[in-house]
């Protein structure tokens, strides 16, 4: 018993460990220069202050999403496909080449772009560390009326890149507060578990999912919209109106004191519950009345949580 609990002791230390030296990786990235000229001098900076994988890994994350922000441009470099011929596939790779480092520069100097950017800037710089790299495309759950819906191609790009021998998933353009930025710098999509990151990512190719989930499971998911919570029920995200109703909510990571409130888009007025913590977890029941329609929103202390759409 004496050895398992050293071994517990031992795993829980690696691991606060390895958060706190992603921690001290974010400080000396926030005493870096707001611009680079280059993606070489960003990567030179970088390799000059952390040599393991995952740190450089996380260096080139933390920077992106703290100095690029988003482009609402209709015009922004990347929103719109580059065609190009090419005359056999050496051609094809060194003009696929171009077209990429002519895209991170960009992002990098302007200090904005779309997320085929934040992508394409985060490739560079990872691939100038000595770090796999690719570009995901795929679909991205982030608005109610995505819930129900199968995945469609190419509304997002993300990243997975390899460090220590496995491959991780990374979002830098939702990491820097995604399109309003609102949320500021978020952690949550560095190295996101495959099974987080499916909740609102589904990938084109699918051998970036990384985990067994299926395009129906996709669809069937609720909105979540901060990862800090874990919505344990209801776990469907279209809920049937057969009039007046109790609906059970279990959501980990709500805490004692949280301002807690619903909302449907056919109301006029957000309600409060107040939910009852066990272990971490948050149990509230609310009244899915005659005139709930529309979508049905969880905010806790003023920021969205998960919405339903209520059919």
């Amino acid at each position: 018993m004496k050895t398992i609990n050293l071994l517990f002791i031992s795993i829980l230390s690696i691991a606060y460990a390895n958060a706190q030296d992603y921690a001290k990786v974010d400080a000396k990235i926030k005493l870096y220069p707001k611009t680079f000229a280059t993606t070489d001098r960003l990567a030179s900076q970088i390799a000059a202050d952390f040599t393991r994988q995952d740190d450089r890994a996380r260096a080139a994350y933390t920077w992106i999403a703290m100095n690029i922000s988003y482009d609402r441009s209709p015009n922004a470099p990347g929103r719109k496909p580059i065609h190009f011929s090419a005359k056999n596939e050496a051609e094809r790779k060194k003009k696929l080449a171009a077209i990429e480092n002519d895209l991170a520069n960009k992002t990098l100097l302007s200090r904005k772009g779309v997320c085929h950017g934040y992508s394409m800037l985060y490739k560079v710089v990872a691939e100038k560390l000595g770090l796999q790299s690719e570009v995901v495309y795929g679909t991205a759950k982030s608005v109610p009326s995505d819930i129900g819906r199968a995945p469609a191609k190419g509304n997002h790009a993300w990243n997975v890149v390899q460090a220590n021998g496995q491959w991780k998933l990374v979002d830098v353009t939702w990491g820097s507060g995604g399109i309003s930025g609102d949320l500021g710098y978020d952690d949550n999509y560095f190295f996101t578990t495959p099974q987080q990151f499916f909740l609102n990512h589904f990938p084109d190719d699918k051998k970036w999912l990384l985990t067994g989930k299926s395009e129906s499971d996709f669809a069937a998911l609720p909105l979540h919209y901060d990862l800090d919570y874990e919505i344990i029920s209801p776990s469907a995200g279209i809920i049937k109106s057969t009039g007046s109703k109790l609906i059970q909510f279990k959501i980990r990571g709500l805490k004692a004191g949280d301002d807690v409130l619903y909302q449907y888009t056919s109301g006029a007025f957000s309600r409060k519950v107040t939910p009852k913590i066990t272990n971490g977890v948050g149990e509230f029941t609310i009244v899915l009345d005659k005139s709930a329609a529309g979508t049905l929103t969880i905010f806790a202390n003023r920021k969205s949580v998960a919405a339903y759409k209520i059919n």
